[in-house]
């Protein structure tokens, strides 16, 4: 009887090898490629090249030797550096909602021309010429932005943005000259200007793109590029009022940080 059983168990054991043989583990998958970061908040730290704004002009008016005198003051904005700082969220993957500030402090010229009256004949009016150097003008802007965010691999992000804006400007306006003459008063010469420094306030609007490369998943620089703008209007010496457009276009770099 036993060694029945060693016999039956010995041609199981046969039998069961070939399919045991046969079996095989199932190969291991490759992993998926991890997505690229989204990180819900960023924040940029800049250095801002603002260039040239729109030239602008004011003309005065007022009375003079019992007729009017007048004086046109042609300014130029010259470009300037400034600071840009922008910071947000992410709501849904790709979209987010941020601030951003610009800030800029340049100076401005005035190209003086005038036409003074005489102070014995009527009609006789006197030219006058001269330039005014060194006319402060800040600007301050806080942007509110829509941003659609976009990785690009794990070390490249890129951002299209835009939205209104609210911008402040104090800028230095002429508001009298001073000129010298002598008998017989048939000329007059530009001495100087007498200025003050206006501050007005007004909604306009910022569009851009940035593009970022990161070190690390949260540190990285990046440069960017964006276009602002709005229009003031200032009082002028005289009761009338001196449009000044604000913003323009602006380059940014410096440091890009993301949570």
């Amino acid at each position: 009887m036993r060694r029945a059983l060693r016999f039956a168990a010995a041609i199981a054991l046969v039998s069961c090898a070939p399919v045991a043989a046969q079996t095989r583990p199932a190969p291991k998958t490759a992993p998926k490629p991890r997505p690229a970061p989204i990180d819900r908040v960023y924040l940029s730290v800049n250095g801002m090249f603002q260039g040239a704004g729109t030239d602008f002009e004011d003309t005065l008016t007022y009375l003079e030797n019992a007729e009017d005198a007048q004086v046109v003051s042609d300014y130029t904005v010259e470009s300037g550096p400034g600071l840009d700082i922008a910071g947000g969220v992410v709501v849904l993957r790709g979209l987010g909602i941020g601030v951003g500030v610009t800030r800029s402090s340049r100076s401005s010229a005035a190209a003086i021309t005038g036409s003074i009256p005489h102070p014995f004949f009527f009609n006789q009016p006197r030219s006058i010429a001269g330039d005014v150097s060194d006319l402060t003008r800040e600007e301050l802007a806080v942007h509110i932005q829509v941003r659609g965010v976009f990785p690009v691999g794990r070390h490249v992000q890129v951002m299209m943005f835009g939205g209104p804006s609210f911008f402040k400007v104090e800028q230095e306006l002429v508001t009298s000259i001073l000129y010298t003459d002598s008998y017989p008063y048939d000329a007059a010469a530009f001495d100087s200007a007498v200025t003050a420094t206006s501050e007005e306030s007004k909604i306009g609007a910022n569009v851009g793109g940035d593009f970022g490369y990161f070190f690390t998943r949260q540190v990285g620089v990046g440069i960017g590029a964006q276009y602002t703008k709005a229009s003031l209007e200032f009082s002028s010496a005289d009761g009338d009022t001196v449009k000044v457009k604000a913003g323009g276009f602006q380059m940014v770099g410096g440091l890009r940080l993301r949570f």
